[in-house]
């Protein structure tokens, strides 16, 4: 990106900063820090991407709020809803914008489901049914991501908060009441999950996370009173299904392929702009609280084997 200076490495890892400076051109003289807070100190950045173990992106952001930079944070934005709330006050305290890293709510069909989905277009949603399968478990072996002090838990707010994420956005729904189980496989965080969710409209939908896929693949399908649609991350692809007419009476609804998706763009693009003041920002940091809120139930309705109510207020 032309308009963007590099100034300042942190890590402390000397093999992940040379690794870094071998995939990136343009980094052999960019100066490095053993420590973060060496670098906010010594290089004054305007703008930093926070991309570290989850649980320590609270502490990474509010360090880079305090030192008058804006933030770009890769999800999820921390590892509790309080802490997440925390960073949407002081951000706005601070008059500092904070981007999360979700690129689905800039990928063009997911923004065509938002459109048709919060906007009402095809009434009000009835039945979700969400799921995600990875190579998770395999892949992650020996890292942190499987540590509950590094990563604060597993596939459900790794690569699951994605999908999540994505539930939450284009419907414009919250979740009031979990009833989830979870699967370790042995590990200290949880690498399967599966759950029944009640959203505040009325509606009922399930979320399936699998860690223990054998490859990547990703599908949000909503109901809604007037017709469904339904998007497939891995092959970005996303299926209309308009009821025209009315099914009850034997009428077989229309089914169409989308061809005219809005722009998509991509997080790093994005942050860019609302930096400068060319657009808003659409992945702001009080939107993680409630994602955060449906992952801390889940975890506990597991924990509990009993229902889990969230409070909306």
């Amino acid at each position: 990106m032309p308009d963007i200076e590099i100034v300042g490495l942190a890590d402390p890892s000397e093999t992940a900063v040379a690794a870094l400076r071998s995939k990136v051109d343009g980094l052999s003289t960019t100066q490095t820090y053993s420590q973060w807070q060496q670098l906010l100190e010594s290089a004054s950045p305007n703008a930093i991407l926070v991309a570290t173990p989850h649980t320590l992106h609270h502490e990474h952001v509010m360090g880079a709020l305090n030192a008058n930079a804006h933030v770009l944070c890769e999800k999820p934005l921390a590892h509790s809803p309080e802490l997440a709330s925390e960073i949407a006050e002081h951000a706005a305290k601070q008059a500092k914008h904070v981007v999360v890293s979700f690129q689905r709510r800039f990928s063009p069909g997911y923004r065509y489901m938002r459109t048709q989905l919060a906007g009402g277009k095809l009434g009000d949603v009835t039945h979700i049914q969400a799921t995600q399968a990875q190579e998770w478990l395999l892949n992650t072996e020996g890292t942190w991501r499987q540590s509950m002090a590094l990563g604060g838990g597993g596939q459900l707010s790794d690569s699951g908060s994605h999908l999540m994420d994505m539930l939450l956005w284009t419907t414009g729904l919250r979740v009031t009441e979990v009833d989830a189980r979870t699967r370790e496989y042995g590990k200290e965080v949880e690498v399967d999950g599966a759950a029944t969710l009640l959203f505040d409209n009325g509606s009922i939908g399930t979320l399936s996370i699998m860690g223990s896929g054998h490859t990547f693949w990703e599908r949000l399908s909503v109901t809604a009173e007037h017709g469904s649609v339904r998007a497939d991350w891995a092959s970005g692809g996303v299926e209309v299904i308009t009821q025209e007419s009315d099914a009850r009476k034997g009428e077989t609804p229309t089914i169409s392929e989308v061809t005219n998706l809005p722009g998509g763009t991509n997080p790093d693009a994005h942050f860019l702009a609302v930096v400068n003041g060319k657009t808003v920002n659409e992945s702001p940091p009080d939107e993680s609280v409630h994602l955060l809120q449906v992952i801390e139930a889940i975890r506990r309705s597991a924990a509990s084997g009993t229902r889990e109510q969230i409070s909306n207020t």
